[in-house]
C-alpha cells in the first residue's frame, strides 16, 4: 500500500478539491447515474442545467403550450456501435419502414433528457447529427416522416425540431447555461 508521503514524494502532489468543485463532481456523477437508468447507452455527460421548462409548439393555434415537464435538463453523448459514416451507408440501404424501426435507437449519437420534477415521466429527444438526418429525410418511421433536426435560439427559448418534425421550446433559467446548451446542441448537429 502506498502511503501519502510516498505519494507526495513520487512527484504527484495530492490536490484537494474546493467545496464547489467537489459539489460539481458529485452532481455530474449523480446526473450520469440517473440518466443511465433511462438510457443505458449514455457515454458522457456534456452539459446540464438545474432548471428547464419544456414548451411544445402547437401548429393549429400557432402558440407555445407549456407542458408538465420541468426540472434538470442534461445533454449527453451516447455510445454508438457504428461510426457516423457507417451509419450513413446503413441508412441509405434500409427499407423505409421495418428496418428503420429496428435501428432508430442506434442512430441517436446524443441525447437530451429533462428529468421531470412534477411526475416520474421524463422527456427525452434523441439527437441525430445533420449528416445522418439528411440521409433519413423523407423516410417513414411509424406514422412519421423523418425531417432534419434543427436548433435555434429565439429570445429566451432554445427551439429544437426533432426528427419527426415536432417543435419544442426549452426555457432555461440560467442565461449562461442556456447559451452553453444551445452551442453544444449546434455542435451535436454538426458532429462528423
Amino acid at each position: 500500500m502506498t502511503s501519502a508521503v510516498q505519494y507526495q514524494n513520487s512527484g504527484f502532489a495530492e490536490e484537494s478539491l474546493s467545496r464547489e468543485e467537489a459539489l460539481k463532481l458529485y452532481t455530474n456523477a449523480l446526473n450520469f447515474n440517473v440518466i443511465s437508468r433511462y438510457d443505458p447507452a449514455i457515454k458522457q455527460l456534456l452539459s446540464h442545467t438545474s432548471h428547464c421548462v419544456l414548451y411544445k409548439f402547437d401548429h393549429d393555434s400557432d402558440e407555445w403550450i407549456k407542458t408538465d415537464f420541468q426540472g434538470t435538463m442534461a445533454l449527453y453523448a451516447r455510445d454508438s456501435k457504428l461510426h457516423i459514416n457507417e451509419l450513413q451507408r446503413t441508412i441509405q440501404q434500409m427499407q423505409p419502414t421495418v428496418e428503420l424501426v429496428q435501428h432508430v435507437q442506434d442512430l441517436f449519437q446524443f441525447g437530451l433528457i429533462l428529468l421531470n420534477r412534477t411526475s416520474p415521466e421524463c422527456f427525452s429527444v434523441g439527437i441525430v447529427p445533420s449528416k445522418l438526418a439528411k440521409a433519413l429525410e423523407g423516410k417513414v418511421f411509424g406514422d412519421h416522416t423523418m425531417h432534419e433536426m434543427e436548433v435555434e435560439l429565439n429570445d429566451n427559448l432554445i427551439i429544437v425540431r426533432n426528427l419527426y418534425g415536432d417543435i419544442f421550446g426549452l426555457w432555461v433559467f440560467d442565461e449562461e447555461d442556456r447559451s452553453e446548451l444551445f452551442k453544444l446542441l449546434q455542435y451535436c448537429l454538426d458532429f462528423q
